[in-house]
């Protein structure tokens, strides 16, 4: 596998499961898988071809490999279900150093053999795949990467014994198989062609099955199929099967890394998913502001009140650290609420709510200071210009008509004091009397008095304006609120697209199809089919 590949895959993994994006047990699968194959333990031209014997406990898998051995390499008997190693039989030339990266050496057990026919091949007897001991399953699963071909050995009274069987069909389709009925003697033909109908019904439409008696005494032991293990494997070495392995393990690593990766990015979900939960945050949103206005009324009036007697000082923190009307309203909890609803939506839409909750947690601190801001501002201007824009203008004009008036009629009252003595100066009537001072008195006092009266009477009132101001305040938070979540959410989805993106590219580089998966012949009788 590209290492390049594999470093951004890794990558990508790290920031999935550090963002909160997956769980760390979703991504295990994918984030463990093995990239090593058999020409990691063997590499270069020649290297041999690796068998694997595996098998429930008691079918003779040891026997079969001391038979192959011609003596007695691997445990059996009552040993062998308490036995935790790996027998590894092999020619005395080809070396184990590579497999120390990947296996515990004070686990396996090594045997060597001077055969040349044999060189080419390497036979591994591993511990039961049905045994009780976890570790040895594990262990078994460790060594599956570096086998080219799998023989699964059964007998006749525990052929259809599950347990290890579904274990190998989960990890063995880049392999090769090829079974083996042990102790033939004790087995019937019709046995046989049932397991040969569950075998087709796995995966394998025309498997080659191996008939084996591996019996101590060789005068007891029936005609078998033993060297016919041995001739289909030669045939394997000599007919290019170890490259078409390879290539065949390389398309089902591939084809694995894909479907892991799929499975990711459908627990991601999808980009509508996205906008919808925009939608579902504008709907929660209003409806939360909807449920508080009706309780806004009576906490209003108070705090303005308030306001209107000791100023905008009111606004600041009264020594718990929280906004008065905050605190009195209950906002911070219904806000909260809010939040935690969107999550909970999130979720019911298939979306990835960690990274969601992260982000908001970053803004939950942020609400009560955008409240604050908001409703000082406001109340700040209302007290600042109190009153509509018509009732301001009608202020301004009486303030200036009680000045202006009274000094108006003053001006015509002495001015006619003025004319009608320069006309009683001239020899004409001077009819300026009594009557004309009281006159002129109420003149002048009513030319004050009516805009004065208009002008307090429309004086605004401190605590309508800052009940206005923070009405006013209460709508801009909670439109800013409303806009600063969405950019939370554009922040989560910009994440989110940019490790979909991530996910997509890697998707492509794993396509399988470059590889050739051409099998046929005896080769394709051996390799299992997903088409079933």
């Amino acid at each position: 596998m590209d290492s390049t590949f594999s470093d951004s895959l890794m990558e990508w993994l790290e920031q999935l499961v550090d963002g909160g994006w997956v769980d760390p047990d979703q991504v295990q699968p994918l984030r463990s898988r093995e990239d090593a194959g058999p020409e990691d333990w063997f590499s270069g031209e020649g290297r041999p071809l690796i068998v694997a014997f595996f098998g429930g406990t008691g079918v003779g898998k040891s026997t079969l490999l001391n038979r192959l051995a011609g003596e007695k390499v691997a445990k059996t008997g009552i040993e062998r279900p308490t036995s935790r190693e790996v027998t590894v039989f092999l020619h005395r030339d080809l070396s184990t150093d590579r497999l120390q990266r990947h296996l515990p050496l004070e686990r396996l057990q090594i045997a060597r053999h001077n055969n040349d026919n044999r060189r080419r091949v390497v036979w591994i007897d591993m511990p039961d795949i049905d045994s009780i001991e976890e570790s040895n399953r594990r262990l078994v699963l460790r060594c599956l990467p570096f086998v080219d071909v799998l023989i699964y050995v059964v007998s006749p009274e525990r052929y259809r014994d599950d347990s290890g069987w579904q274990l190998l069909l989960q990890h063995g389709q880049r392999h090769a198989w090829l079974f083996v009925m042990n102790h033939w003697d004790q087995g019937d033909e019709v046995q046989i062609e049932d397991f040969r109908t569950q075998l087709r019904e796995a995966g394998f439409p025309d498997p080659v099955i191996l008939r084996c008696d591996s019996r101590e005494d060789l005068s007891e032991r029936l005609p078998d199929d033993f060297g016919k293990l041995e001739e289909i494997l030669t045939h394997l070495v000599r007919q290019g099967g170890i490259e078409r392995l390879e290539r065949h393990g390389l398309q089902q690593r591939l084809v694995g890394q894909r479907r892991a990766l799929a499975q990711i990015l459908e627990r991601l979900g999808r980009p509508e998913q996205g906008e919808k939960l925009k939608q579902l945050w504008r709907r929660s949103w209003r409806r939360t502001r909807e449920d508080l206005e009706p309780t806004l009324d009576l906490p209003v009036k108070a705090l303005a009140a308030e306001l209107a007697g000791k100023g905008l000082r009111r606004l600041e923190d009264d020594g718990d650290g929280e906004h008065p009307l905050l605190r009195d309203l209950w906002v911070r909890k219904h806000l909260e609420d809010t939040l935690d609803r969107l999550v909970v939506e999130a979720a019911e839409a298939g979306l990835a709510t960690e990274p969601l909750r992260r982000h908001l947690d970053g803004y939950r601190d942020r609400i009560e200071v955008v409240f604050r801001e908001q409703i000082r501002r406001s109340v700040a201007a209302a007290l600042a210009r109190p009153g509509r824009g018509v009732r301001r203008f009608l202020l301004w004009l009486t303030g200036v008509l009680r000045y202006l008036l009274p000094f108006g009629a003053s001006v015509w009252v002495g001015w006619q004091v003025v004319a009608r003595y320069y006309e009683g100066m001239l020899g004409g009537d001077d009819w300026l009397g009594i009557d004309f001072a009281v006159h002129s008195l109420l003149l002048i006092g009513l030319a004050w008095l009516v805009p004065h009266l208009l002008h307090r009477l429309l004086q605004p009132s401190l605590e309508k304006a800052a009940r206005y101001g923070i009405h006013q305040g209460i709508d801009r938070a909670f439109e800013q609120v409303e806009a600063d979540v969405e950019q939370v959410l554009d922040r989560w989805q910009s994440d989110w697209h940019q490790l979909h993106q991530w996910g997509k590219r890697l998707l492509e580089i794993a396509e399988p199809s470059a590889v050739d998966s051409t099998v046929g012949g005896l080769l394709g009788r051996l390799i299992f089919s997903e088409k079933r």
